[in-house]
């Protein structure tokens, strides 16, 4: 966008420029045994956990501790997280993000099953968030919105147009893959569509906080 920083505003090039752009990292992790894996993990611990109630409708979702579950693959798994964590701040160029501060991971699973969704939500206060899907189940429809994943356009202007189409705030709906890792500002609202198949549909969300460094003594 800009060839060098210029402390009075940006120097732009000829073209279209992508101005207040979200970003929304996408990464694909093709291991299908490690994610039966997981699947077998957390749809255990479904049959004996009533979980709770936040976002889910007719899901389950898992206490805010999977990261301390005991198995293996959480370990892993966790590296995964915060490996697409640190891609996403060193691509985001973002110098906000160079805080000197650490991070701080939350995460839960969630298993959707026939009628399921989530209600429309943001992780506010966290700085980052995202998902990572181990088994997407059986759709009963093909080519259908069950299950997917739509971002809610941030920008309130565009909401209130004068064309009566999407001409400025097109929806961002994303067809959930086994293996893929999502990862956007915690502020961004979405939801998703309500799932129906005969499968259960598998994922694991996650919140990254930064808390300030202690005080030197």
């Amino acid at each position: 966008m800009t060839d060098a920083p210029n402390p009075r505003g940006l120097v732009l090039k000829d073209g279209l420029h992508p101005a207040f752009a979200t970003p929304l990292l996408v990464q694909r992790f093709d291991d299908q045994a490690f994610d039966q894996r997981l699947c077998d993990i957390i749809l255990r611990r479904a049959a004996v956990s009533d979980g709770v109630r936040m976002s889910n409708e007719r899901g389950w979702h898992s206490e805010g501790d999977f990261l301390a579950w005991p198995e293996p693959e959480i370990a892993a798994f966790k590296q995964r997280i915060t490996a697409t964590l640190s891609r996403m701040i060193q691509e985001a160029h973002n110098p906000a993000f160079a805080l000197d501060a650490r991070m701080r991971l939350v995460a839960w699973a969630n298993v959707s099953r026939d009628g399921a969704y989530n209600a429309i939500h943001n992780h506010s206060p966290a700085l980052f968030s995202g998902v990572y899907y181990a088994a997407t189940g059986a759709p009963s429809v093909e080519g259908g919105r069950e299950g997917l994943i739509e971002f809610v356009d941030p920008r309130p202007g565009p909401h209130g147009g004068p064309l009566p189409t999407h001409a400025f705030h097109t929806p961002l709906t994303i067809q959930p893959e086994a293996g893929m890792m999502l990862v956007f500002p915690a502020w961004l609202l979405h939801f998703v569509h309500p799932y129906h198949g005969t499968e259960p549909r598998v994922s694991v969300a996650f919140n990254m906080r930064v808390k300030d460094p202690a005080p030197a003594d």
